[in-house]
């Protein structure tokens, strides 16, 4: 017997469908299947999307998590005050945490008394990703199951086995007018079987979403941290920093982690950069090697990684000051392409100015 819904699929109750939309032919209709596409900006990963009934999804999930290998982290995501209903006047935004890798299975293994909770509640999203791979699958607060991976027959053939057919166009409850519910605002009697025999203090997901936290040893998420880059664009970022002469570069070094780096260096600088001299030419590497990468990979992902850090590209032009002077080796290199070179930012604290002046800065005038 579904909850809340006429329709034939198990749905999670945490997601109701208003009535005068449950009375729609299409909404009746609701079918079981996924729907697949290029993931933009990679020629090499799909997004699938994945409708299927609620009591299939614990082994569904169990299933999928083959495709982000024996290594994850788990991402869970939810909010940080208590929502007993969505107010789609005020929406807010849940706050995404991630845990360090750990063996796949294991994670899994420890989410499994928490499963029936984190599927049924519509406050809550949670999933598996490994970005060295650029895999992941995640099933969020709209109940809807996505899988993000560069395999894609062989994740064909995985929902295929579940009875899950390909379906070029793919509807789901949240497409249509709903409301989302935390699990303690439904009353006990209409709580699903696999939840009654939960306390509201189980079933509250700001109690069991901070037990997940900590036993996860989990931290929030970076903002710009969901930029993706498919494994075989990681990949071909590997073989050209493995040969770099000055970067020892694993197999299992994330490069986006230098392009947040790079903002995170552009943020100091804006508010005041207190290091010495030193310090900053160390955070100028980042931005070199950043454009030494771009120069050698193919015009697409050149595109996609200097689109990521345009905006810390900008913001760093407008803070530089006294930029008819280069403060490295830059000389030789056309100002325009490595602009972050020439002039020094306008906020820096006395450690900087001290070294400035130590090194004859304030005495190159024309």
């Amino acid at each position: 017997m579904a909850h809340f819904f006429r329709s034939s699929l198990e749905q999670p109750c945490g997601l109701r469908v208003w009535p005068s939309e449950q009375l729609r032919s299409d909404y009746r209709q609701l079918t079981p299947g996924y729907s697949l596409a290029p993931v933009e900006d990679c020629r090499d990963a799909y997004r699938f999307v994945v409708l299927a009934d609620l009591n299939l999804l614990p082994a569904l999930f169990e299933a999928c998590s083959v495709l982000v290998s024996d290594e994850s982290f788990f991402v869970f995501e939810y909010y940080p005050e208590q929502q007993l209903t969505s107010d789609p006047e005020q929406p807010t935004q849940p706050t995404v945490f991630y845990s360090p890798y750990m063996p796949t299975l294991e994670i899994v293994d420890l989410l499994r008394p928490y499963f029936s909770r984190l599927l049924h509640d519509g406050f809550v999203g949670f999933g598996l990703a490994n970005s060295r791979l650029g895999a992941e699958i995640f099933y969020s607060e709209e109940k809807a199951f996505t899988c993000f991976t560069a395999n894609h027959i062989r994740t064909m053939n995985l929902l295929a086995r579940y009875g899950l057919p390909h379906r070029q166009e793919l509807l789901f409850p949240a497409d249509f007018a709903h409301d989302h519910l935390s699990l303690v605002s439904i009353p006990r009697a209409s709580r699903p079987l696999e939840l009654q025999g939960f306390s509201n203090r189980e079933l509250d997901y700001i109690h069991y979403g901070a037990e997940l936290v900590e036993l996860f040893e989990m931290s929030p998420a970076s903002e710009g941290e969901d930029f993706f880059l498919s494994a075989r664009e990681q990949d071909s970022i590997y073989e050209l920093l493995h040969d770099h002469p000055d970067v020892c570069w694993e197999p299992e070094d994330e490069f986006v982690n230098i392009l947040l780096e790079w903002r995170d260096f552009v943020d100091c600088c804006q508010e005041c950069f207190d290091g010495c001299l030193e310090d900053y030419l160390e955070g100028l590497k980042l931005r070199d090697l950043i454009a030494w990468v771009a120069d050698r990979v193919d015009s697409r992902l050149r595109y996609k990684l200097l689109r990521f850090i345009a905006d810390a590209d900008n913001r760093f032009r407008r803070q530089l000051t006294e930029t008819g002077h280069c403060l490295s080796q830059a000389e030789t290199q056309p100002r325009n392409q490595r602009f972050w070179h020439w002039g020094i930012p306008r906020q820096h604290g006395a450690s900087l100015r001290r070294d400035l002046i130590r090194c004859g800065w304030y005495r190159r005038r024309p």
